[in-house]
């Protein structure tokens, strides 16, 4: 199977699941997972030479959204393969190369920016908090989590992996307390405290 069908087949276990994580000063962060944002996750809007990307890209064409890039990814017309040979790979590899169902949904991100001020990094994130784990490498592992105003519902917005403390330095930052992952029926999938 392609890699890049395997990475959305996993995503697509997370599609409606409901995540809740309690920090240490009492605060609740409760967001799901929602197909349309499986694209930026994963950091395919970034690949700008590939014709599909950048047709997904522009505002004004109302034909391609996720799910017709997702469509071509289950069809096998957008692969592994074309994203790797992207001449915009290497700004996405870290990310792309590191988006797996557990790295999405692990026990270890013990740590969360509260109130993420994206103008301290010059960043474009809409998310408002940012969970994130240390690796026993130095590397860091990051889970965007943004508010759709349209509904008042968080998502998880994007995920980024970073050889740096580069998102987090100078944030407010809280630990996490407990963790809870719900599928769309609201069972129980994995709990844990900390």
């Amino acid at each position: 199977m392609d890699l890049l069908l395997e990475k959305y087949n996993d995503y697509a276990r997370l599609i409606g699941c409901r995540a809740v994580y309690e920090l240490e000063n009492g605060l609740i962060i409760e967001y799901i997972y929602r197909k349309e944002n499986f694209v930026h996750l994963i950091g395919l809007h970034k690949l700008e030479d590939i014709l599909l990307i950048s047709m997904f890209n522009d505002k004004s064409n109302l034909k391609i959204n996720t799910r017709t890039v997702i469509k071509n990814i289950k069809n096998g017309k957008l692969t592994d393969k074309m994203v790797r040979n992207s001449a915009f790979f290497h700004k996405i590899n870290e990310r792309y190369n590191n988006f797996s169902y557990d790295n999405l949904t692990t026990l270890n991100y013990t740590d969360a920016v509260v109130n993420f001020n994206p103008t301290i990094i010059n960043s474009q994130l809409k998310s408002d908090y940012l969970l994130f784990e240390q690796k026993p490498s130095n590397e860091y592992n990051h889970l965007g989590i943004a508010m759709d105003n349209m509904n008042g519902v968080r998502y998880a917005e994007t995920f980024i992996h970073s050889d740096s403390d580069y998102y987090i330095n100078g944030q407010k930052i809280s630990k996490i307390k407990k963790f809870a992952l719900y599928d769309k029926k609201n069972n129980v999938i994995v709990q844990d405290s900390f």
